[in-house]
């Protein structure tokens, strides 16, 4: 809370001294092309160190969703189908509930199949779309103001905790913020030349974008009517561009209205040679309605505001005392937000289209379709933070121009922000990781269940304990193949995988014969040393074996 009220007063503090004390004139000199250039290289190259930095350790290696990912990528490539045998699914089966999707999985089997199977070759996907777009953002903002805000921008990508945060792991649903970024590039630039060639490429980004996060499916055909009824009443489109862009856009959404179709029961689930489309189990159909404004607008920790900008409860999507944008931006982000409401304005009035107006709308919708959303968390609202770059960006610019002595003292005060962020992430993050259930590191994991195997006969059972969807960390650490993981996994009677082959993972009864994983300390029983076992630990894994000469049966 002191983070959070001192962070929102200097950002006032340094908003109203520029708008009251003017000691700089509207007009500035803007950087000379060679300079942008410059500037431009050197802070796509501090972004890129930023997101490739210890990128394989830091977060800690896999997050289920991650893992999940990282196998599935994996069968494809080797096998052409997913862990449950559906062959290039449209949307992944996952773990068997609401499914997973597509977008990220075959992003990363691209990568597997140039580098090969590791780590970096899941994350690459979510760092370089993260790069592209915050080049093609800052070069839109560029052609919207100057040189100036364009390096305002990409600064902002590389300081920013959300920027940075977001873009350094595999999670699908993160993919709609670079995606929806390239689209609304596109659209801009197919809306100012005219050109048939961009409606068509903004029309498959969009297509594409409908496969990354399921919140895409009513968040983009929103926007664009949005859109399309300001562009129509401007007349800065016509009908041969709408169908332009519509065509590939509606031929790509087409196998997303069949999945939506077998998942609703009007149809049956498809599985050809070259595509499936699997019905789920949990489709999350019902994490969607009206019965959810209420809590989202409330004032518990739960609301909308608070999730977007402090703390969603989620420790590897925020940093709480430094927010998922940092507290002084917020006072610049309402300011850019109205200075961009009055541009939207005398746009229209003046039949002119911006990106400006984009922005407003995007963020109109955005919200109206998080309200909707049950406990909106920063990945479920990440299309929000695009329009909140633009407006900070803006609000910045804005303070630069009419105060140079504010936007200076605001620079010092986010390069402090900027400095104690680096150090909390690649300091303390990591350990903060280490006990989360959601998150197991395959690499420690990899080497228990070696210590494990070699402490146990072939035909032992090895139990490996955490969480109920752990077995997919077993599976790929194992590198067991779809056909072997079909062939010999048992589900228990609630629907989770009890058994792998000799792999177990529910508990039972403690047998003397078998060995026992557990991933994190707090799964561990309290009793478990009474039993005479000795132990090994493997980072914050630990392998319990039983003594050759216990021969009894003990009970949890």
């Amino acid at each position: 809370m002191i983070w959070f009220a001192g962070g929102v007063i200097s950002g006032f503090l340094i908003l109203v001294y520029a708008l009251i004390v003017r000691k700089e004139p509207a007009e500035q000199k803007d950087f000379s092309p060679k300079v942008y250039r410059n500037l431009m290289i050197l802070l796509m190259l501090l972004f890129g160190f930023l997101l490739f930095f210890k990128v394989t350790e830091i977060p800690l290696p896999y997050h289920i969703d991650e893992v999940s990912i990282a196998y599935d990528a994996s069968a494809i490539v080797k096998y052409h189908c997913d862990r449950f045998m559906y062959r290039f699914p449209v949307l992944f089966k996952s773990f068997g509930g609401a499914g997973q999707n597509a977008l990220y999985p075959y992003l990363a089997v691209i990568m597997i199949r140039l580098f090969g199977y590791s780590i970096l070759s899941v994350r690459l996907p979510a760092v370089l779309l993260s790069l592209l777009s915050a080049l093609f953002f800052s070069l839109v903002i560029r052609r919207e103001y100057d040189n100036k805000a364009s390096i305002l921008s990409m600064s902002f990508f590389c300081i920013l905790p959300f920027s940075i945060m977001h873009s350094r792991w595999a999670l699908e649903s993160y993919l709609l913020f670079p995606m929806l970024i390239l689209s609304c590039c596109a659209l801009y630039h197919a809306i100012h030349k005219g050109n048939t060639v961009y409606y068509v490429l903004t029309g498959c980004l969009l297509g594409f974008t409908l496969y990354s996060y399921g919140v895409s499916y009513m968040l983009l055909p929103l926007f664009l009517l949005c859109i399309l009824i300001c562009l129509l009443a401007i007349k800065k489109i016509t009908w041969k561009n709408i169908f332009a862009m519509g065509i590939p856009l509606f031929f790509l959404a087409l196998p997303l209205i069949l999945m939506l179709a077998i998942n609703y029961g009007f149809l049956d689930e498809i599985q050809t040679r070259f595509f499936s489309i699997p019905k789920v189990p949990e489709f999350r159909g019902g994490e969607v309605g009206k019965k959810f404004i209420l809590d989202n607008l409330s004032f518990s920790r739960h609301n909308i505001f608070f999730s977007l900008f402090c703390d969603d409860g989620l420790v590897y999507n925020v940093i709480p005392k430094f927010g998922t944008m940092y507290y002084p931006s917020i006072p610049f982000i309402i300011y850019g937000f109205i200075c961009c409401i009055k541009k939207s304005i005398q746009d229209l009035r003046t039949k002119q289209f911006s990106f400006s107006l984009m922005m407003v709308v995007l963020a109109v919708v955005v919200y109206a379709v998080s309200l909707i959303v049950i406990l909106p968390n920063v990945n479920r609202l990440n299309p929000f933070y695009i329009p909140l770059i633009f407006f900070l960006a803006t609000g910045f610019y804005r303070i630069i121009l009419n105060n140079k002595t504010a936007g200076a003292v605001a620079a010092c005060l986010y390069l402090l922000c900027f400095c104690f962020f680096l150090y909390s992430y690649f300091v303390e993050f990591p350990k903060e990781l280490e006990s989360h259930q959601l998150i197991t590191p395959i690499n420690d994991l990899k080497k228990a269940l070696d210590f494990a195997e070699s402490m146990s006969n072939e035909d032992e059972t090895i139990y490996v304990l955490d969480y109920p969807y752990n077995y997919i960390y077993t599976i790929l650490a194992l590198d067991i193949d779809p056909y072997t993981f079909n062939e010999n996994k048992v589900l228990s009677y609630d629907g989770y995988m009890k058994a792998v082959g000799r792999y177990r993972f529910r508990k039972d009864a403690i047998l003397p014969e078998c060995v026992y994983i557990f991933t994190k300390p707090d799964v561990i029983p309290d009793n478990i040393d009474d039993y005479g076992f000795e132990s090994e630990k493997f980072g914050q894994i630990t392998v319990y074996f039983p003594p050759e000469e216990n021969q009894r049966i003990f009970e949890f």
